[in-house]
């Protein structure tokens, strides 16, 4: 089972994969696992800014309705 990560611990490993990237100093299957890694990354980050977008319209909309968060895929 994956451990959902907040946006904040996200984006702090994001950065530090494209500070490795760019030092230049990783091996190229380095390199090639921090960017698999990095898209992994931007994509559940910004599924979390797509949800939280959702929440607040929902919020500024209606109200205070309830929200359900969709189901990951």
């Amino acid at each position: 089972m994956k451990k959902k990560i907040t946006f904040e611990e996200g984006m702090q490993e994001l950065e530090g994969l494209v500070r490795a990237l760019e030092s230049g100093q990783m091996t190229l299957e380095e390199s090639f696992s921090a960017y698999e890694r990095a898209i992994a990354l931007r994509d559940g980050l910004n599924a979390l800014l797509d949800e939280s977008d959702k929440r607040i319209r929902l919020l500024t909309e209606s109200g205070e309705q309830a929200f359900e968060p969709e189901e990951e895929t």
